[in-house]
């Protein structure tokens, strides 16, 4: 890179202190600004509102400092202080002494902040850029929408972000078959539509020139009681609409299957076949046919935290489950990857008069039903496999397979279902880690947002960014394909009666990542958690996803670890935004050498194809000894392991010299660890503390053994044969966590709080050109004995760990045979 990292990271801090400050040593008044640049202001419900700069009397806040680190935000002039409200609401108060009235003001990305309730440990945060929306009070701090900054001016912005990594291809984090989408409940409605219409939403849907999806999911109806003896007519009318309502096969015990219905949601899934013969389909049940359940109404139980399925249909709803798997391979070639007979099962969502098909199951019911299930799908002769159990979120998912673990029924699971309407990014880490540990398949399976605009669509993609980079599916898959009443959970919009569609921007801003990253790509590592980056098969194209949710932004890319990159002009760019939908453009993108900077605009993403070649390193060959690596949090990319002193740390990324750990190989599978400030890792463990220190002498306990335990993740052990590892203290990644080393413990626990990536920064692949080694910084030369440095003066790593080629030593070429 041309620019020194250090010296871009100092200019960076410079600029924005007064924006990101963190800390007021007394009362200011100011305006709290959101990340959308809309201010904070107290609404005529007494709530916490954003609002326009262009508001009439704009509000200022003044920020009290109370000398344990927290503060009160009080309305200027007014007795009025923020405070948590209930679960998520927040509300002024006139007690600015409660716990609910108190926030901690910490670093957000650059040049942002965020603010955590000390009562629930929660951010404050918004739905929605727009103007005139509800401040709450419990979201988890990973969305731009939970970021705020301080202004003096209501018509401040903050200056341009820029964002500063590198893209590894040594390091693949998961094998990708593809994405996809739901056919509950459009299908049902759009299968009812003209032939030439049909033809075209799909081929809108599967067409490699479209969204790209490959993996779709039937809904098997289970079917409301047609007499509605136990549930008012159409009462599903009353939730999702009248196209929750779905057909079952049976109308009671006993009787025959009719297998004329569901004709609409079949006939689009016959023609997604047609159009897309590789496609990937799964059967899933929202619930068993009325006639099963002990409210007689599908929709639920009339307690809703209840199990609907009464224990002694069991078997027969087993086998109407197999039967239909059976009927759809026997009569239109279509046989089922999997087979899941649950859908949100452990909430309380499902109650009878509901708005849509559910049927709660605890977990040990949920034990019970694949016990009887498994041996049924067996025998049918039927390739398909058990999947489950599909929960609302993330923390239920985890809770689940580790139910049915202790169980002893994951040998009868032939994949792990999630959703991912919410969740933090820890237990993201966890789920990837339990499924990996078993050999367990994993599909992110549903998930969709609300929202406005297109700030919706992207706070949207970078779920979809998150889920990709910490759980690690194999697929990820849409809820709604059509909507009638919105254009956020859906990536087409119409109207079913009428047969009009249109496609809306999700529809484009998906086609982002669907549309290039591809069946049978590998997804490489970017720490940056707004990108998105793979490889093909072929390992000759790299495809880069990029995404901006607020102001404009500067990404700085480092490429320098593929080699032979083309010219801009070989490069291809596509952008979608307020005023551009997937369209070709290279607007504000330069690429210098290997650096690629890009400018994107306000609310913007950005995917780019890059012809290249590149290698994968194999988790043996990837410790390196004299290679220089970020020791980065399993489920936090963005921070690094940092010492300056003999505290260690975790910091924002900067590829500055206390963060550049460079590997020495003490045999026997020992490493010593020292960064480019010459501080060595140390280890001190007795009974009473564990901790880490950096120092630049000599001492016990600096040699770890390093060992793979979910590629590309490593537990970093104080010494071998012994079982306290690097670790972070309640699994916290807040900037400053201090990183110990404690006792590793395997099994339910998932430890992803003592699991580490080992970020290369130096190439493994042999050329005859020039070495250039990556986020090097401006240094003092040193003798060639310990340190290599390019023609530039700039440092680059350990003689002893460099592959063969032609580098600049001390000014002279040097060949490393």
């Amino acid at each position: 890179m041309k620019r020194c990292l250090l010296f871009l990271a100092t200019t960076m801090v410079a600029a924005v202190a007064g924006w990101a400050q963190t800390s007021f040593s007394e009362p200011t008044t100011l305006y709290v600004m959101h990340s959308s640049g809309n201010h904070l202001e107290k609404g005529t419900d007494n709530g916490g509102w954003i609002e326009a700069s262009t508001k009439s009397n704009p509000q200022k806040m003044t920020l009290i400092p109370d000398g344990t680190g927290y503060y009160s935000i009080q309305v200027d002039g007014q007795k009025a202080f923020l405070s948590q409200s209930r679960q998520w609401n927040t509300v002024f108060v006139a007690d600015s002494s409660l716990a609910e009235a108190k926030f901690l003001i910490e670093p957000g990305m650059s040049q942002y902040v965020k603010l955590r309730c000390k009562s629930n440990n929660k951010y404050l945060g918004t739905d929605s850029n727009d103007g005139h929306q509800k401040v709450f009070s419990d979201k988890d701090g990973s969305d731009m929408k939970h970021l705020w900054y301080f202004g003096s001016k209501v018509n401040a912005t903050p200056p341009v972000d820029t964002l500063t990594y590198m893209v590894n291809p040594q390091v693949v984090r998961q094998h990708f078959d593809g994405w996809g989408v739901s056919l509950c409940w459009w299908a049902g409605q759009c299968g009812k539509w003209s032939d030439e219409k049909i033809t075209e939403i799909v081929k809108w849907l599967v067409s490699p020139t479209g969204l790209n999806y490959t993996h779709f999911r039937y809904n098997i109806g289970g079917g409301d009681d047609p007499e509605n003896s136990h549930c008012d007519l159409h009462h599903m009318g009353r939730g999702k609409g009248l196209r929750a309502e779905m057909e079952g096969f049976k109308d009671f015990s006993g009787d025959e299957y009719h297998w004329d219905r569901d004709a609409a949601q079949r006939k689009i899934m016959l023609k997604i076949k047609e159009l897309r013969p590789d496609a990937v389909f799964e059967a899933f049940s929202n619930s068993c046919p009325y006639y099963m359940t002990y409210s007689g109404c599908c929709s639920g139980n009339v307690d809703g935290g209840k199990d609907n399925l009464k224990p002694e249909y069991y078997e027969e709803f087993a086998h109407y489950l197999v039967d239909v798997c059976k009927h759809y391979k026997d009569e239109y070639g279509i046989e089922f990857k999997t087979l899941e007979p649950f859908n949100e099962s452990v909430t309380n969502f499902w109650y009878a008069n509901g708005p849509q098909e559910g049927c709660h199951f605890d977990y040990a019911s949920q034990i019970k039903f694949i016990r009887v299930l498994e041996p049924i799908l067996k025998a049918s002769g039927l390739s398909t496999v058990i999947s489950a159990s599909d929960e609302t979120n993330i923390g239920l998912s985890v809770e689940g397979f580790k139910q049915y673990k202790n169980a002893g029924v994951l040998s009868k699971v032939g994949q792990w279902n999630t959703h991912t309407y919410s969740g933090n990014n820890a237990d993201r880490s966890r789920l990837a880690f339990l499924a990996h540990q078993s050999d367990m398949p994993l599909w992110m399976s549903e998930t969709g947002s609300g929202g406005n605009g297109i700030g919706g669509n992207l706070s949207m993609a970078q779920r979809l960014l998150d889920d990709m980079r910490y759980i690690q599916p194999e697929a990820w898959i849409d809820w709604q394909y059509m909507e009638e009443a919105n254009d956020q959970w859906c990536t087409i919009r119409g109207s079913f009666a009428d047969q009009t569609y249109a496609k809306v921007k999700n529809y484009y801003v998906r086609q982002q990542c669907s549309r290039f990253i591809k069946h049978g790509y590998d997804i490489i590592t970017s720490p940056c958690p707004k990108t998105l980056a793979a490889v093909n098969a072929a390992r000759d194209t790299l495809v880069l996803v990029v995404l901006n949710e607020g102001t404009k932004a500067i990404h700085n890319i480092d490429l320098s670890l593929f080699p032979d990159l083309p010219a801009l002009t070989s490069i291809k760019a596509y952008r979608t935004s307020a005023s551009e939908n997937l369209t070709s453009t290279k607007s504000g993108v330069t690429l210098n050498g290997s650096e690629m900077k890009v400018i994107m605009p306000a609310q913007s993403i950005m995917t780019f194809i890059i012809p290249t070649q590149c290698a994968v390193a194999e988790p043996d060959s990837l410790l390196r000894d004299g290679c220089e690596y970020l020791i980065i949090p399993r489920h936090e990319t963005s921070r690094a392991v940092s010492a300056t002193g003999s505290r260690v740390t975790i910091q924002d990324i900067d590829y500055g010299d206390a963060q550049r750990w460079m590997l020495s190989d003490l045999g026997n599978g020992t490493y010593g660890l020292q960064n480019a400030l010459g501080l060595r890792l140390t280890a001190h463990r007795n009974l009473s503390s564990s901790t880490l220190t950096a120092t630049k002498s000599e001492a016990d306990e600096q040699d770890f053994y390093i060992e793979v335990v979910d590629y590309p993740y490593y537990k970093i052990l104080a010494k071998k044969g012994h079982s306290h590892a690097f670790d972070l203290n309640n699994e916290s990644t807040a900037l400053g966590t201090a990183v110990s080393v404690w006792q590793y413990q395997d099994g339910n626990a998932a430890p992803i709080h003592r699991q580490w990536m080992l970020f290369p920064l130096n190439s493994s692949q042999k050329t005859d050109a020039i070495h250039e080694l990556p986020m090097s910084q401006e240094r003092m030369m040193q003798s060639a004995e310990k340190r290599i440095y390019d023609l530039s003066g700039r440092r680059m790593g350990n003689r002893g760990g460099l592959n063969k080629g032609l580098y600049i030593i001390n000014g002279r070429k040097v060949v490393i045979p």
